[in-house]
């Protein structure tokens, strides 16, 4: 057994795998967010190695900023981006509102989808550090985007830095709709119904400060599932996204299964396995 180090993140070897047709993705923006503003340098990344990508935007955001936030409503968005691939089931990879959304769809129709890759997320978002954190986030970014102060609205999202500056110029979102998306979050459990049956790899942002990467790794352990560390913030689709990139592909090839998903290009690196173990990116 030996570490690689690449970019931030340690890896463990991959047993070799050979590439088979990659999954289609669709991925799932944090709250306060949208499709472009958290996912477009990821998205261009992933088609570059060759993945078809969504990136919607979920209700009370963006296109859909005056679409009522509900979790139906929600799994309706990803349905909808699911099946714009056709036949072949789709991946979900979420960022903390888009996990949330990502397992409330794979418990309801597991069907649907090939797995699902969780980021930035906990066991539980109804956990007194989260709740306290999310409220005042979702306070920020509603207030924000109801004055017109986007750059508000994207800190409340995660972003920093320079980050803030772009993502100020397209962010649209539905204050009300924020709000109402806030504080269904933070009762969101994900223990009150079970893990979903189908694969699942988690990313754990070892630096996040929104989500305590201990709740993400208990995530991990509840699912049963390995996880893959990431050195990188809670905006790290944005600020990290060469390594966050390679994180959401080394997920992808361990969630395995019937199907043997791969990324198309052969992948070496680190993760941990079932029960704990992982991997560090």
């Amino acid at each position: 057994m030996f570490t690689n180090r690449r970019g931030g993140v340690s890896l463990s070897p991959l047993s070799a795998v050979a590439p088979t047709a990659a999954p289609p993705l669709v991925l799932l923006h944090p709250l306060g967010s949208t499709g472009a503003m958290s996912w477009a340098p990821l998205a261009e990344s992933l088609r570059g190695a060759g993945y078809r990508v969504a990136a919607p935007d979920l209700p009370g955001h963006g296109t859909a900023r005056d679409t009522s936030f509900t979790w139906e409503s929600a799994r309706a968005t990803v349905r909808a981006a699911a099946e714009g691939f056709g036949p072949q089931k789709p991946v979900l990879v979420g960022l903390s509102l888009g996990a949330a959304t990502a397992l409330y769809a794979g418990q309801r129709e597991p069907t649907s989808f090939a797995g699902l890759v969780l980021s930035g997320a906990g066991a539980c978002w109804n956990d007194r550090f989260v709740r306290t954190g999310m409220t005042a986030a979702a306070a920020v970014g509603a207030l924000s985007a109801a004055v017109g102060r986007r750059e508000l609205l994207a800190h409340a999202a995660g972003l920093r830095g320079r980050a803030i500056i772009s993502a100020a110029r397209t962010a649209e979102v539905g204050p009300a709709q924020m709000w109402r998306a806030a504080r269904q979050l933070t009762q969101f459990d994900v223990r009150n119904t079970p893990p979903p049956p189908i694969p699942c790899a988690v990313i754990v942002l070892t630096h996040d400060r929104r989500m305590p990467p201990g709740l993400q790794r208990a995530l991990a352990r509840y699912l049963g599932c390995p996880h893959v560390d990431v050195a990188a913030d809670h905006d790290a689709p944005v600020r990290d996204t060469a390594r966050f990139s390679d994180g959401v592909q080394t997920a992808i090839t361990l969630l395995g299964g019937d199907e043997k998903i791969s990324p198309p290009p052969a992948q070496t690196g680190g993760v941990r396995g079932p029960q704990g173990t992982g991997r560090s990116l």
